[in-house]
């Protein structure tokens, strides 16, 4: 499990998919090629912004949102939210003071979190479905 010393410093989105409890990966809520930036300061302080560049509908049938309204709302293109983190065990908690969604501020946002080599995934499962979301970053 990462500290917090570990977790310092600014990370770049590498991929951005969902993970079903059967091991299959498909495209996550923010497209094929979703780009981000994650930066954790050692003073407790966090900002996370991630955005869709590709077209929302390309990978969608018509009618068809992919991404879960619990997660994004309907068809959004950019998730960015700024507060306070933590460590705590295999998780890292972000306490969302401000946020794109109004639905995430005065939350905690836990993230199971693995870190290999300059590799962090972090992964959290979607409310009421058999799979989660992962975000793989690397070290900017």
């Amino acid at each position: 499990m990462p500290s917090a010393e570990d977790l310092n410093g600014a990370w770049q989105l590498v991929d951005h998919f969902y993970l079903g409890d059967d091991g299959k990966a498909s495209t996550g809520p923010l497209g094929k090629r979703a780009e981000g930036l994650l930066i954790y300061h050692s003073d407790g302080f966090m900002a996370a912004s991630l955005m869709r560049t590709d077209d929302p509908t390309a990978d969608t049938p018509a009618g068809v949102d992919s991404a879960p309204v619990t997660y994004l709302g309907a068809v959004e293109r950019f998730l960015s939210y700024s507060g306070r983190w933590q460590v705590d065990g295999d998780l890292v908690v972000h306490e969302v003071a401000v946020g794109s969604h109004p639905r995430v501020v005065n939350t905690r946002q836990c993230r199971e979190a693995r870190l290999i080599d300059d590799v962090l995934t972090l992964r959290n499962r979607v409310a009421g479905e058999d799979r989660y979301v992962v975000m793989e970053w690397r070290r900017a």
